[in-house]
């Protein structure tokens, strides 16, 4: 990124209150999981939920976690 974007990107950010702040950065996480989701689909396009959600979790975390249903989700 420019080093005069990130500088006013930082800028504008710290002018935002907490609670703005926390909010763009849970609006991110759910565009990052959107399209991580999306992405997987793509490659995958019958893939189960439960499947799906694994490899979700491992994409972001590294690794996935066992459920024992889909009600979890």
């Amino acid at each position: 990124m420019d080093k005069r974007i990130e500088k006013k990107y930082i800028e504008i950010i710290q002018k935002k209150s907490g609670e703005e702040r926390l909010k763009i950065a849970m609006d991110l996480r759910r565009l990052t999981l959107k399209l991580a989701e999306q992405s997987i689909k793509d490659q995958n396009p019958n893939i189960s939920f439960k499947d799906l959600k694994a490899r979700l979790q491992k994409r972001i975390y590294g690794f996935s976690f066992p459920f024992k249903d889909n009600s979890q989700f």
